[in-house]
């Protein structure tokens, strides 16, 4: 049940298409970044805000509801006294996957959350990379797969969607959606990506070839 908009003070998780970005891809030539699995699911946001908690779907703040796949998780997963106990405003944002999810492709018994963001509410930024993964374990919460923490970016947009063929880390029968590029220095490109990005950080998804052909999305 849809308890209003998605909430103004934390960005949505949408990623931008790498084929549009040439013109950033030029500027961060050579730059070393941190690669993740895309993985196919419902994107979710759970967040803290002044004591209240709360649920997202992609578009849309979701009331309370135990029939929701992203509440029970959330229950089984004791998110809400996980982000109370970081002590300030926060939102943890990731991929809901499993039965019933996306047609289940990576075949796994049950549901869970795999986190790709840790987002500062009261200072309007992104937790690094090297932050999110201590801070989620510090939890017990699931970081999306780690690719690569010291890739070499190309500005070759070509070579990056083969890049992007790769196999699933969870299930190495099936293709991986893809993968996500993030600079390890997040902040150092914020004006470039300012124009092009509307998350402030320069962060992209580079979707595979293989996944597309398979599943005709």
């Amino acid at each position: 049940v849809v308890k209003g908009a998605f909430p103004s003070f934390i960005p949505k998780t949408d990623e931008t298409r790498v084929q549009v970005l040439q013109d950033l891809l030029d500027v961060c030539k050579n730059e070393k970044c941190f690669v993740t699995e895309k993985l196919d699911g419902s994107s979710v946001t759970y967040y803290i805000k002044d004591g209240v908690f709360g649920i997202c779907s992609r578009n849309l703040e979701l009331l309370e509801d135990d029939n929701n796949s992203l509440w029970k998780v959330a229950k089984a997963l004791d998110i809400e006294s996980k982000l109370q106990s970081l002590n300030g405003n926060f939102a943890l944002q990731g991929e809901l996957i499993g039965e019933g999810v996306q047609s289940n492709k990576y075949n796994l018994k049950g549901q869970t959350v795999y986190f790709f963001n840790l987002f500062n509410i009261d200072s309007y930024e992104y937790e690094s990379n090297e932050n999110l993964q201590v801070k989620l374990k510090q939890l017990e919460l699931e970081m999306v797969p780690i690719i690569a923490n010291d890739f070499v970016l190309s500005n070759d947009i070509e070579k990056l969607v083969n890049q992007s063929k790769l196999k699933s880390t969870l299930n190495k029968n099936v293709w991986a959606e893809g993968i996500i590029i993030r600079p390890i220095e997040i902040n150092k490109y914020a004006l470039v990506s300012n124009n092009l990005l509307n998350s402030g950080r320069v962060s992209f998804k580079v979707i595979n070839p293989e996944f597309l052909l398979k599943h005709g999305e």
